[in-house]
């Protein structure tokens, strides 16, 4: 762990409107941009702040329109209803320089019903396995990434670049925004975005990778934290598209669905 990880202990501190990143958020790519889970989870606290006490989130759909800087981000959230039983949040995330993430909720209304839930235990408990090691990719003295230090990751089946169905128990450490406990629906957005390297079964071959362009998490149930297991698959057409498919559950069952569209992306080097 390094030094600056184990002193910073949130992904954002608020400053009026604006939600400035800490080191935590990150990615593994590129030093002045964030890993894509860090401003989802943000959207999922945008959410959920607009959710109506009779209302809840049917489904999440963010696009991240380019790499997310390392900057300070506003939130622009406006909600639109659309029947008296269902509703839109739309949402933008921006820096100075212009909009870099759009995101919009359908809410429904809740009408509680007695439903006889199916038994379900867990292929393996997140406490029953050991956190993953990510020493030979990310090594510790590269400074705090969200990928190694803001997520904890158990894997069940496979693993990250592992050319199987992968599956894994992921769980956020640190608050979405500084002085406040993580929602759920935080939790869960914030590692959503790993179905989609879990999902990599295919060889697309050396030089190239796959990078997801969006994420859309639709939900029967609403999401209890901190832990999720995804359970990803994924296929790749000729043309250098890429679906990932992930099944979601918390340690109550299964919630629903996340799919992202995936492109070929070129790279140098040998990493």
């Amino acid at each position: 762990m390094s030094g600056v990880e184990s002193a910073v202990r949130f992904l954002y501190q608020r400053d009026g409107d604006w939600y400035v990143p800490s080191a935590l958020t990150t990615g593994p790519w590129r030093p002045d941009a964030m890993h894509g889970g860090a401003p989802s989870a943000l959207v999922g606290a945008l959410v959920t702040a607009g959710v109506g006490e009779s209302e809840q989130v049917a489904r999440v759909q963010i696009d991240l329109e380019r790499p997310v800087p390392l900057e300070p981000l506003v939130g622009l959230v406006r909600r639109r209803q659309v029947s008296r039983r269902v509703a839109h949040l739309e949402m933008e995330l921006s820096t100075k320089a212009g909009r870099a993430v759009s995101a919009r909720a359908l809410l429904t209304h809740r009408e509680p019903i007695s439903i006889a839930a199916e038994a379900w235990s867990p292929p393996q408990r997140p406490d029953h396995l050991g956190p993953f090691d990510w020493s030979h990719l990310y090594p510790n003295d590269s400074g705090p990434i969200f990928v190694r230090d803001a997520v904890e990751h158990r894997v069940v089946r496979g693993g990250y670049g592992v050319p199987v169905p992968s599956a894994a128990w992921l769980r956020l450490k640190v608050p979405v925004i500084d002085g406040t406990e993580p929602c759920g629906l935080s939790q869960l957005l914030a590692v959503a975005d790993f179905g989609s390297p879990l999902s990599q079964t295919n060889s697309i071959g050396a030089g190239l990778a796959l990078i997801n362009i969006d994420l859309n998490a639709t939900l029967f149930r609403q999401p209890t934290g901190p832990w999720f297991l995804l359970d990803a698959t994924g296929q790749v057409g000729q043309g250098g598209l890429g679906l990932a498919v992930t099944e979601v559950f918390d340690l109550e069952g299964p919630i629903g669905v996340i799919t992202q569209s995936q492109v070929v992306q070129r790279y140098a080097g040998s990493g």
